[in-house]
């Protein structure tokens, strides 16, 4: 095994770093500065992200604690693409029978997430997301999906914009609109992620309703920027468009990067269906190794502006 395996699902891209083999190009402790650099485009391996794990052996009936970075260095502390990749690594590196459709759960610090691999050949995974929390009044409760209207300069006729708050993992906030585009995402999305309002930062979701089993969205992520897809992002867009009777309970949701397939069900509970696969399995050059060793050992913060 190599020191790190890369992952792409719809094209948002995460590397693994698998503590239990041993010594790992982070260490025991991921530093932010060190993660910063494996997931640079330019000096490092270049990622969106990064999975550290699994923290203890996996064996079948015990959930499989998971770290998840982002490229910044902050963590994370729920991605649905990234748990698509992570199931898949975990069938083919650790237990067999996960490979064959047994569900089985993973740990991660937004809560437990239970997988399914569908199809280990066309890397076909379900991830249970649990229920959406729609934000009211600065908390969050499971009630129903409240609109906010947002003054932002720059919005359009108004200089007003219409959000849905909600946490799923992470945070996010849902605009629905009659058209997107990516001018649209450029304008609005830095403004909306870090907002006052949100001063830890909110995944924006621009959602346009083709009918009522599609959804087309695009995705402005708090620490990523655009990015061509987000599990997460999409399960968000179709409990906010369920909840407002927009869409029924089965959804399947486009993104420019590719699809997936949401499900509400009525007791809220969300799960998606998409495809993941491995890129690659890397090592690093002694070079590479020095420098990261070297910033792990230094005194870092993370940058504040934190999870995908």
């Amino acid at each position: 095994m190599g020191d790190f395996v890369k992952y792409q699902a719809l094209g948002n891209d995460y590397l693994i770093v698998d503590p239990r083999g041993g010594g790992t190009a982070l260490g025991t402790e991921p530093v932010p500065e060190a993660v910063r650099l494996l997931c640079d485009r330019h000096r490092g391996v270049g990622a969106d992200g990064l999975l550290f794990g699994p923290l203890d052996a996996p064996r079948p009936g015990t959930a499989a604690p998971l770290r998840i970075f982002n490229a910044d260095g902050s963590e994370c502390g729920m991605s649905g693409n990234g748990l698509r990749m992570f199931a898949l690594y975990l069938g083919e590196h650790y237990v067999r029978e996960w490979r064959t459709g047994t569900p089985f759960t993973v740990r991660t610090p937004g809560g437990d997430a239970e997988v399914r691999i569908m199809d280990v050949t066309d890397g076909r995974v379900c991830v249970g997301m649990g229920r959406a929390r729609f934000t009211t009044g600065g908390g969050t409760d499971g009630g129903g999906a409240a609109a906010t209207v947002v003054p932002l300069a720059g919005a359009g006729p108004g200089d007003e914009v219409t959000v849905t708050d909600l946490h799923l993992g992470v945070p996010h906030t849902v605009v629905l609109r009659d058209a997107i585009d990516g001018e649209l995402v450029r304008r609005l999305g830095p403004a909306l992620a870090w907002h006052p309002r949100h001063p830890e930062g909110t995944n924006v979701e621009f959602v346009r309703v083709h009918d009522d089993r599609t959804l087309d969205i695009a995705v402005w992520e708090r620490v990523a920027g655009p990015v061509p897809a987000s599990g997460s992002g999409a399960c968000a867009a179709a409990a906010v468009a369920r909840a407002r009777g927009l869409v029924g309970p089965d959804v399947t949701v486009r993104m420019p990067g590719g699809e997936v397939d949401v499900s509400v069900a009525r007791d809220g509970r969300i799960s998606s269906v998409g495809t993941a696969q491995e890129v690659m399995t890397g090592v690093l050059s002694r070079s590479l190794l020095k420098e990261l060793a070297q910033r792990s050992t230094m005194l870092d913060e993370p940058s504040g502006r934190r999870g995908i």
